[in-house]
């Protein structure tokens, strides 16, 4: 089994990468890296590690953010709960409680739905390669 090989980037190009993941001003990530801000555009269109090390930085950042959310979800579907159950509540909270509660169902069934067919397309697809090779 062959394992995955990870570029390796120099100690600027990953100062550079750190500092692009807490600002993204490509100016300052050129000044704490100790280059110029074209060495860092440079790097970002032509260098295949540091394109591939800030890729894995912005996954990396994007896995923790959902995280995140994730963990926030239960308290945003309460705090939408109590909006729409609170009589007490402006009519206008709870109207707009019911309209995101709506909107977002909606969204996680479409989204659903497209992972179900994306998933049957690609069968498709690899049944028909494996039926071509064969």
């Amino acid at each position: 089994m062959s394992e995955k090989v990870t570029p390796k980037i120099t100690p600027r190009q990953r100062r550079a990468v750190e500092s692009l993941m807490t600002n993204a001003n490509v100016l300052e990530a050129a000044k704490v890296a100790g280059v110029s801000r074209q060495t860092i555009y440079r790097w970002m269109n032509t260098d295949q590690a540091f394109q591939h090390a800030l890729c894995r930085a912005e996954t990396e950042a994007l896995t923790g953010l959902s995280r995140s959310l994730v963990t926030l979800g239960l308290k945003v579907t309460q705090t939408l709960e109590q909006t729409l159950s609170d009589q007490s509540s402006s009519s206008g909270a709870r109207v707009r409680a019911a309209d995101i509660i709506l909107g977002r169902l909606l969204q996680l069934r479409e989204l659903v739905s497209l992972e179900e067919r994306i998933s049957r397309l690609e069968q498709q697809l690899d049944n028909k390669n494996h039926r071509t090779q064969n």
